[in-house]
């Protein structure tokens, strides 16, 4: 094994039968790297500079774009600024619970497209007003069910997934994007 490798806390065996041991082998191999992800992004000086710029201007310049289209999707009920405060506040809650400070994140079109079709839904059956308070809901139980796929480990599941599919996905965010 190499140097770097041998010093590693190596993972322990996911299995179905144990819940929660995916999320604790991540927590563990993590953590004694964590504190100095921190310490040396402070020590670097200036030369954290350039990469923190790129991350910068990679998440808002796509938060602007599709920030507009949104707009224009929602008839202004969610904008440009409500994109830019989620890519904010995302950012930032990743970096510090993720222990990942430079990470590009934000939204993409396919993101753009369900919330299209879901104020079309919403429009029609409760009204514009409500829209706000349906998408909440929607991502709440949408976070509980991801994290109901991480406790029980189902990101095993991703060795069953061929290259295919992963080809398959990137052909459909092209074609939305060429739309």
């Amino acid at each position: 094994m190499a140097a770097g490798i041998a010093d590693e806390q190596q993972p322990a065996a996911v299995s179905w039968r144990r819940p929660l041991s995916g999320v604790l082998n991540d927590v563990a191999c993590r953590w004694p790297h964590y504190v100095d992800d921190w310490r040396d992004g402070h020590r670097c000086g200036r030369r954290i500079l350039a990469p923190a710029l790129y991350i910068f201007f990679a998440s808002v310049l796509p938060a602007l774009a599709f920030g507009q289209q949104l707009a224009g999707l929602t008839h202004g009920t969610l904008t440009v600024v409500h994109v830019l405060a989620a890519t904010g506040l995302a950012g930032l809650l990743q970096s510090i619970f993720g222990g990942q400070p430079l990470l590009i994140v934000g939204v993409a079109e396919p993101i753009v497209i369900m919330y299209g079709f879901m104020f079309g839904l919403v429009v029609d059956a409760i009204g514009a007003e409500l829209f706000q308070a349906w998408a909440c809901w929607v991502c709440i139980f949408a976070s509980l069910l991801l994290a109901l796929l991480a406790l029980t480990n189902c990101c095993l599941l991703i060795a069953r997934f061929s290259r295919f599919s992963e080809e398959l996905f990137g052909l459909l965010i092209a074609v939305l994007f060429l739309q």
